[in-house]
């Protein structure tokens, strides 16, 4: 989770405040496996020449520039269509800056590529959130916690999901998980963003984010 790992605060303060808005699936609960052998479909191995573009649309993502980002993305995919790393960077783009919907499109084709792609719970769980699907954003913020269980800013994206929801309960237990592993960064935004006004006067609220 390493691609855009120091942009998981900056993404949450401009995409998630904007919307009034933050990596392996959880244990299934589907039957166990046969013994019979199941064949297991290869993941697709993106090609050297676009893997290299998609790293230095990765870079000027990371730089603010995200029409050169996308565009860049679009030269990734010439070389290789089944870019899944290009695929749903594009996607999360999309979604912050044109729209959700599409940007979901994008991100679903990189699952379909490669369905254990962490990442892109993470880029789908905001596009999700972006077009206020807020259940379909938690249950991706939920994937990517059963990778990571740590990840502050899935903790914090659900915490969003569930303030915008108006369920303070699960709010303010998330939002204590988020504070528990990153105070110094989580505070801040639970302080300035839209989704916890309706909270800041409540003492249940001022109790996690210990604020005044």
């Amino acid at each position: 989770m390493k691609i855009y790992a120091l942009l998981l605060a900056s993404l949450l303060a401009v995409g998630l405040s904007g919307c009034g808005a933050e990596m392996k699936p959880a244990a299934s609960s589907a039957p166990a496996a046969s013994s019979q052998s199941v064949s297991v479909k290869a993941i697709h191995e993106i090609a050297p020449a676009s893997e290299k573009v998609f790293q230095e649309a990765s870079t000027l993502y990371a730089k603010g520039q995200n029409r050169e980002a996308l565009l860049t993305c679009d030269k990734a995919l010439e070389i290789d269509r089944e870019n899944y790393k290009a695929l749903s960077l594009k996607g999360l783009i999309l979604a912050l800056d044109v729209s959700p919907e599409q940007g979901i499109g994008q991100v679903l084709k990189a699952l379909k590529i490669n369905p254990d792609y962490t990442q892109a719970f993470y880029d789908m769980a905001m596009a999700q959130k972006l077009a206020k699907h807020y259940d379909e954003s938690i249950s991706y913020f939920r994937k990517v916690l059963a990778v990571d269980p740590k990840n502050t800013w899935s903790l914090y994206g659900i915490a969003t999901n569930y303030a915008d929801k108006k369920d303070k309960a699960n709010a303010l237990s998330y939002l204590q998980k988020a504070m528990t592993i990153d105070p110094e960064h989580v505070r801040p935004e639970a302080l300035s963003q839209d989704h916890f006004e309706w909270l800041r006067g409540d003492a249940d609220f001022q109790k996690v984010v210990g604020g005044k």
